[in-house]
């Protein structure tokens, strides 16, 4: 299937989705247009990163050396194209003074990410960096995608880096096989977190979809423990949250329980629960679907945003009040709001986690500042963390083994989640679960 096809079929559904964590900010720069920002057209920038960036005569090399034993999504991977070799993107060895020393020659650099807290990455960078300027642009998930298609059809340059969401898989089976994305993977950075999920991007941190509860009305802990709980009468018409169908992350969240070992888990969940084995209905596959359908059954109450849900939930005064699946990043907004949110460790689990991923674009033009950025955003290796830092918040977790969460996080090593999803899997099950979620109305 072409990318065109691909890209309409993503950008369809996404809709008018935007991400629980990240938003608009008056701080933040107005992504620039194509047609003004672009120094030049495809040859140029070919040109450009040829000249720049590596010798001529460069010729390709594997992405991970053999000796490493670093297995990530660029292993096999050999340079093809001018840019590629230029680049060296594949190559995930470089240290911070070989990278800096090339990246002085290149120029500014330019990021597009999906949170308003990337510009004190950005001033910490160039403080750190000095001789090396950087630019962020504020732009939601859909617009990114689609500001960066568009430019990269145009043979215009505009982005190094993206920070974003592979929300449902599109990226690493769209952008990174149509070579528009490129996961850029720091060997030495990347050892210290758990490979699950390194195989199909680079992951800087991770946030989830939560059950959350209310701790004034449930002062001795949540009401909830197993999922299937949610599927009776006592909480019928008390259930709110976002509808899957409005919002790519809802959907393809919604689609994690019905693949890889979460079905199995659910079944299993609902024999442990009710004392007998759970029988599927015609129409479901598996356990994941069964869940959903029950779920819908028991009248849940759709909101237009996280916000919203957790206000419904986490307000004050409330003698019966609902639960509802919200943005883990919710729980910041607890003292400002006066809100007494609280989260559910789900059994048999909370669904699948939303990484946040970094990538470099194909033809930039800062290939190896990009790559110290990168570095830098990842948390580094030399010790110093303040690239990342403004990442490391309650409501979300570091992937890094040395890097702690936030105070008055639960280690993420205690949360119920389903990380071993397959990428592929979730990618081609998302449409079969929004004509499911559609029948059901």
């Amino acid at each position: 299937m072409k990318f065109k096809k691909l890209l309409a079929l993503t950008m369809t559904g996404m809709m008018l989705a935007s991400l629980a964590a990240c938003g608009g900010s008056s701080n933040s720069s107005a992504a620039p247009a194509a047609s003004e920002a672009a120094p030049a057209a495809s040859e140029a920038a070919s040109e450009a990163a040829t000249s720049e960036a590596a010798p001529a005569e460069s010729t390709p090399a594997e992405a991970a050396p053999a000796a490493s034993g670093f297995v990530g999504a660029n292993t096999g991977k050999v340079a093809e194209t001018d840019w590629e070799i230029a680049a060296d993107i594949y190559n995930g060895t470089e240290t911070d003074e070989e990278l800096y020393e090339k990246a002085k020659a290149e120029g500014a650099l330019t990021v597009y990410s999906i949170s308003s807290r990337m510009p004190k990455v950005v001033e910490a960078f160039m403080a750190k960096y000095p001789g090396i300027e950087v630019e962020s642009f504020d732009v939601k998930t859909n617009e990114l995608l689609e500001k960066v298609s568009r430019e990269h059809e145009a043979g215009q340059y505009i982005a190094d880096v993206v920070h974003v969401k592979d929300e449902d898989g599109s990226i690493w089976n769209e952008y990174i096989p149509n070579k528009i994305f490129y996961c850029y993977q720091p060997e030495d950075i990347l050892s210290h977190d758990d490979p699950v999920y390194y195989q199909t991007q680079t992951p800087l941190y991770i946030e989830l979809t939560q059950l959350f509860y209310n701790s004034e009305a449930y002062p001795d802990g949540s009401p909830i423990t197993n999922i299937w709980q949610l599927t009776t009468d006592e909480w019928k018409g008390r259930i709110v949250m976002q509808n899957p169908l409005d919002n790519v992350s809802w959907g393809a969240w919604v689609t994690g329980f019905t693949i890889g070992s979460t079905p199995d888990k659910l079944a299993q969940a609902y024999e442990e629960l009710f004392g007998e084995p759970l029988e599927l209905s015609p129409e479901c596959e598996n356990a994941g679907y069964e869940f959903w359908k029950r779920l819908y059954a028991n009248e849940p109450i759709f909101c237009s945003s996280s916000d919203e849900t957790a206000e419904a939930v986490g307000a004050r005064g409330q003698e019966n009040p609902p639960v509802g699946f919200s943005a883990s990043s919710k729980v910041r907004k607890n003292k400002d709001n006066d809100w007494v949110l609280a989260p559910v460790n789900l059994y048999p689990t909370t669904g699948i986690p939303l990484v946040n991923t970094v990538y470099m674009v194909e033809g930039c033009q800062h290939p190896y500042a990009a790559k110290l950025f990168i570095r830098f955003l990842l948390g580094g290796i030399d010790g110093d963390t303040s690239g990342y830092e403004p990442f490391n918040t309650l409501g979300g977790w570091p992937v890094r083994d040395d890097i702690a969460p936030a105070e008055g996080s639960t280690p993420y090593s205690e949360i119920l989640v389903s990380a071993d999803y397959d990428s592929s899997e979730l990618y081609a099950k998302v449409q079969d679960m929004r004509d499911f979620l559609t029948m059901l109305g």
